[in-house]
């Protein structure tokens, strides 16, 4: 009875120290918030909002180059702000490394287009994957900066309206 007792502890408490374990994830990308929501103006009318709310991505060794790569598909929500026959929301993101070595350190800009059709206030738009080179011996510390491409004319209207979810569609 007690060797059952003692077994059930320890399959307890290991099962306690497997829980509390702190698992490495592969990418580790980080959403820049002051980049990460974009209101499009046209005409001088509010038409978008665009916001990066996450992403999926794993991480993979490419054998025929011998290198880690990181696929990352961004995820947007894409609002209509104002009633308009515009379907068709094109707009640019990044992806930047700032360490490791030399050769994996830069900023790279990728173009997209959503489609929202004319009846739709919001949809949920997941980007095309994009690849960044990943060092060996940073594998899991190796942080990827994403966020939108912006304008100094969109991050000062940005600003000036602060991070804010719209809710004055009229029909």
């Amino acid at each position: 009875m007690l060797k059952k007792i003692s077994l059930i502890l320890f399959v307890f408490l290991t099962g306690c120290e497997y829980s509390n374990m702190d698992y490495e994830t592969c990418p580790r990308v980080q959403i820049i918030r002051d980049n990460a929501y974009l209101t499009q103006v046209v005409n001088y009318r509010e038409e978008f909002q665009i916001n990066l709310i996450g992403y999926d991505g794993y991480c993979y060794y490419d054998r025929k180059i011998e290198q880690n790569k990181a696929l990352i598909k961004p995820i947007f929500q894409i609002k209509r702000l104002r009633p308009s026959d515009e379907t068709d929301v094109h707009f640019a993101f990044y992806t930047e490394t700032v360490k490791g070595p030399p050769q994996y350190i830069g900023k790279k800009t990728h173009y997209a287009v959503a489609t929202i059709p004319s009846d739709a206030l919001e949809i949920e738009y997941t980007a095309p994957q994009v690849m960044v080179y990943v060092p060996e011996e940073y594998k899991y510390s190796y942080d990827i900066n994403m966020g939108l491409v912006i304008s100094p004319e969109e991050r000062k209207y940005n600003h000036r309206t602060f991070d804010i979810e719209y809710r004055y569609y009229n029909k």
